[in-house]
């Protein structure tokens, strides 16, 4: 009897979080980062270096359009080349609430946790180059609370040191945002 109750126990409790780490070329690390962006349900926050992937900034409009709340910090050295502005300009369009890094030195962080529960980090940019030519890592964190939480914390720390006040005031005074709601949510 006692081992029916231990291995009823065992079968019907939950699964451990599946935590999984993979060395990719960056196309299986876009593969996987989408389809966290395409399964948020209320929230995706971002700290990641540069973005400028078409695929992922479709994915976020899409999530955003859906009623997810997306939040993204980039690099604010990032937003000077034309691309990643472009990109940018057009999440901010779309009604996603962007920041610049407008502390010392570089976020050259890669992380975004979705829903509180999973998350992503590694050395993986959102970016052409990522995906098409280098070796990337991406560390995923699937239905991992406590491994989302640890990650939300860096990211939260991130969001509060460069303020949307600050942001905007740095894209001033790099004369990039002029009469453009850039930033602006």
């Amino acid at each position: 009897m006692r081992f029916l109750l231990i291995l009823s126990l065992m079968l019907c409790a939950p699964s451990p979080a599946a935590a999984v780490n993979a060395l990719d070329q960056g196309r299986g690390c876009e593969k996987r980062l989408l389809s966290l962006i395409d399964g948020a349900r209320n929230t995706i926050d971002a700290a990641v270096y540069a973005v400028n992937r078409e695929s992922i900034v479709n994915a976020l409009v899409k999530a955003h359009g859906r009623g997810v709340t997306v939040r993204l910090l980039t690099d604010r050295a990032q937003l000077a080349a034309v691309k990643d502005t472009s990109v940018i300009d057009r999440l901010a369009a779309a009604g996603i609430e962007v920041r610049a890094h407008t502390s010392k030195g570089l976020m050259h962080a890669k992380i975004a946790v979705f829903d509180g529960k999973s998350a992503i980090s590694g050395s993986f940019n959102w970016t052409d180059s990522a995906v098409e030519r280098n070796s990337e890592v991406c560390n995923l964190f699937i239905d991992a609370p406590d491994d989302a939480a640890r990650h939300q914390r860096l990211f939260d720390k991130l969001w509060r040191q460069n303020s949307r006040e600050k942001s905007d005031r740095w894209l001033k005074m790099r004369g990039r945002c002029g009469d453009i709601p850039l930033l602006r949510t």
